[in-house]
C-alpha cells in the first residue's frame, strides 16, 4: 500500500491536500479513519494467545479522537503519567484497559492509578516497595531488563546494563 499522495493515489479521502489546506489552514495533520482503524485491528489481532491484548502507547499520539477509535478497534493503552491517564479515561478506555507504566514516579503519581484500578507496572526494586506500601496485598506486573539492548544509538537503547527500565535479572529472587 502506498501511503502517500499523488494524482493517481489520494490516501486522503475524497479531497486533495490542497482543498484540505483551503478548509482547514495550514499547518494541519489528516488521519485517514479507515486506515487507522484496520492498522488498529491489525495490532489487536496481531498475537493470539489467551489474555493477550495489544497496548497503544498514548506516546505515540494523544488526539482523543483517535484514542476513541483505538480502544473502538480492540486496543487497550499504556499511559506514563496521571496526566495520559485522564486522557485515556476520557477517550473511554475501562481501568482495566490501561497499564500504567511508571518510571520515577512520586508516590502521588502511583496512588492516582491505584485510586482509579489501574494495573501498574513497576521498574525498581525502589518503586516495588513503595507500592506494597500504598496497596498492600494486591497485584502489581513488574518490568525486567534481561540485560541486553538494541538501538540506532546509545542514548535510544531502552533495555540493557545501563539503562534506567527494568528490574535487573540479578534480583529477581527479591521481587515478591
Amino acid at each position: 500500500m502506498n501511503n502517500y499522495y499523488t494524482k493517481k493515489t489520494n490516501f486522503y479521502g475524497n479531497t486533495t491536500p490542497e482543498a484540505l489546506i483551503e478548509e482547514y489552514g495550514s499547518p494541519l495533520y489528516v488521519y485517514n479513519e479507515s486506515i487507522f482503524r484496520q492498522r488498529c485491528r491489525e495490532m489487536a489481532n496481531l498475537v493470539s494467545y489467551p489474555n493477550f491484548k495489544s497496548n497503544f502507547s498514548i506516546k505515540a499520539n494523544s488526539n482523543l479522537e483517535l484514542l476513541k477509535i483505538a480502544r473502538e478497534e480492540g486496543l487497550h493503552a499504556d499511559a506514563m503519567s496521571p496526566g495520559e491517564i485522564y486522557v485515556l479515561l476520557l477517550a473511554g478506555f475501562k481501568p482495566e484497559e490501561i497499564f500504567y507504566i511508571s518510571n520515577n514516579v512520586s508516590e502521588e503519581e502511583m496512588k492516582f492509578a491505584i485510586e482509579r484500578g489501574i494495573t501498574v507496572s513497576i521498574d525498581s526494586l525502589s518503586q516495588l516497595k513503595m507500592y506494597g506500601r500504598i496497596n498492600p496485598g494486591s497485584k502489581v506486573a513488574v518490568r525486567f531488563n534481561p540485560g541486553v539492548g538494541a538501538g540506532h544509538h546509545e542514548k535510544v537503547v531502552t533495555a540493557g546494563k545501563k539503562t534506567k527500565f527494568g528490574v535487573n535479572m540479578d534480583f529477581v529472587d527479591e521481587v515478591k
